[in-house]
Parts: C-alpha cells; structure tokens; sequence
C-alpha cells in the first residue's frame, strides 16, 4: 500500500483511506494522486521452498478392509507406517537430497491403493522451477524401478514386504508448489487489472510484472511508441512527430508526413483543374447554343421573299360568337407556340400572259 502526500480526497482517484493529511493508495497504484499504475513490484520470496509430486502404486496380495477406511485405527497406522519406511528407503539417497517425507493422501480397494504425495525441499533459486522439474523425474525412476520388480514370495508380500502391481503405478509430472507466486501476484496487483499482472525475473529477483514491464522476456515491443495498461490489457500508445504518423498494434508502421501533404496537395490540384475546364466547356456549350438561336431568328429575313403576312384575325366557333366571356377565356389562354409549326414557303406567282 503506497502513501501519497499533498492530496486531498477529492484528487486521490485510486484511494482507500484518508486520514485528515495523506492518501492511502490502492495496492497496485502509486503517484501524488494516486493515479498511476505499479508495472512491477518485488514478491516475497521465502529462503526454502517446498513442493510434492503425487504417485499411486498399487500394493498386492493384501486385502483391503474397512479398518483402512479409519485413519485411527490400528490397522491403518500399522499400514501407513510400513509404506512411509519403505518409502524413505526408496527415495533416499544422495541424488534425491531434496527428498523430506511421504504423505498418504487415501488408501482405497483393489488390493490396498496408495494416493501419496512425495515432499521435495530445496532453497529458492530463481531457476526453482527447472530444479523442480528435474527433481520430478527422478522420483518417477525411482518408484518405477521399485514397483517394477516381481514379487515371487507371496507369502512374504502378505506380511512383511510391500509388493506392487507395475502396471497400476502413476506419476503426476505437474509439480505443486507450497508457495503461490501467482496468487500473492494476483492479490497486490491492482484490482481491475490483476489478470494482466504475472510473475518473472527482473534483475535476478522474482517480481509481479505485465508485459509494459521494461526488461521482462515477454515484454511488448512497442518500438518508437509506449507501453500502456489498460482495462482492456497492455496497448501501445503511438507517437505523432513533427515529420511521422506511426500507428499499428506495436507501432511497427510510418507515414512520412511530407508525403502525405504532397500528395494531397496533388490531389487537390487535379480537382481544381478538372473544376476549370468543366466551366470552360460549359461556358462554350452556352454560347454555341445561343448563336444557333439566333441563327433560326434571322434566317427569314436573309431569304429576300417579296409579299407581305397578314393577320387575318382567329377563328371563331359559332358558339363563341356572342359569348364575350367565352372569347376573352380562349384569348386569354392562348400561347403561341412554335415547336410544331411547320409553314410552307410563299410562291410568287405571276399573272398569266
């Protein structure tokens, strides 16, 4: 838990407690405000560690009975006893030092089923997991060297040696630690972010760290950008420079900015000369169009035609005569149009001799 000073309750945006003077900050959060978030932050590491290896063997001509059901019953110490000193027997020796003790976990039917867990016990190393791995196989060899031999004397198996069933013998090669690194991880990492936080080495020592953590083995190349936690996990943050856009999910593309604006500036410039020629060719579709207008107005008067056109007035329906409103409806309706109108040429005919 990090104090944070200078603050008031209004400021602290990750805070537990305050106390008149100071913020308490969350566990994973740091900063005047506690606004910022912890990357990394030692573990405790204890000086030995211990883990166990689960075997089950199978021990024969022994009869299972419900005395062995009853962990205080003399049958069952009898038993376990027997098992442990054979196994210590077993185990011992000076290429398993790390060996402490067997604990019986259940015995079941068929025959008498022994679930055990072999103790293994070494001081911590930041290569503890390798050591322990390596450990694993030899309590695998030599459980199986021991199960494996064939038992010849019944009676003695039924009474004073333990005999076994090879075939029936099981090793669980996941190794369990008596120390959760994870767990002590998960609960001092800050709250909305624990499932990003995992334990590595940094600088020789374990540490709780996410992938925005500097010097880790998975930590996230961001290249020229930086590496951010976020809700929805570590995100890269890209820079935006006076010549560059970098962008992509670590940062790994560039746009040259100078190219960027040549570009546009080339676009920008096609645009404007295809806006200026469209106006001239419009501009020259319009006159043409009225000069051929003009050219149809002007073509009678060219042709030289003697005579002249008179207004012989309209035609006047019967029923239009004397209906004055009927007229001024009809006149004041007329449009003339010549769309249609097709007139034939006046022939000048001459007087006959």
């Amino acid at each position: 838990m990090t104090v944070s000073r200078w603050s008031t309750p209004a400021q602290c945006q990750s805070w537990e407690m305050w106390d008149g003077q100071e913020c308490i900050c969350a566990p994973g959060f740091f900063g005047e405000e506690c606004q910022s978030l912890s990357y990394s932050f030692p573990l405790d590491v204890p000086n030995v560690i211990n883990a166990t290896v689960t075997v089950i063997v199978k021990v024969i001509h022994r009869n299972f009975t419900p005395d062995l059901n009853n962990v205080s019953s003399q049958t069952y110490q009898d038993f376990t006893k027997e098992f442990k000193q054979r196994m210590d027997q077993v185990y011992g020796g000076d290429d398993l030092t790390a060996y402490r003790e067997v604990i019986i976990r259940n015995l079941l039917n068929g025959s008498i089923v022994v679930d055990n867990d072999v103790v293994l016990e070494v001081n911590y190393t930041p290569e503890y997991q390798q050591v322990f791995s390596n450990l694993s196989k030899i309590v695998r060899s030599k459980i199986m060297n021991e199960t494996s031999v064939v038992a010849n004397d019944i009676p003695k198996c039924q009474d004073s040696i333990l005999c076994y069933n090879g075939e029936a013998t099981r090793v669980n090669d996941t190794v369990k630690l008596g120390v959760n690194f994870q767990e002590q991880c998960t609960q001092r990492a800050a709250k909305d972010f624990a499932k990003y936080y995992y334990v590595d080495e940094v600088d020789g020592k374990l540490a709780c760290v996410t992938r925005c953590t500097p010097g880790t083995k998975s930590q996230l190349n961001c290249n020229l950008g930086q590496c951010r936690l976020q809700r929805s996990g570590p995100r890269c943050l890209c820079p935006n420079t006076d010549t560059h856009w970098y962008w992509g999910e670590t940062c790994e593309h560039s746009t040259n900015k100078s190219l960027v604006y040549g570009i546009v500036g080339g676009v920008l410039a096609v645009l404007l000369l295809l806006v200026i020629v469209l106006i001239i060719f419009l501009g020259r579709s319009q006159r043409k169009l009225h000069r051929q207008e003009y050219d149809v107005s002007q073509e009678w008067q060219k042709e030289g035609i003697p005579g002249t056109f008179q207004n012989m007035g309209f035609w006047e329906d019967k029923n239009l005569q004397g209906d004055r409103y009927g007229r001024e409806n009809v006149y004041s309706h007329f449009r003339p149009s010549l769309g249609s109108l097709h007139i034939q040429r006046p022939e000048v005919v001459t007087g006959v001799p």
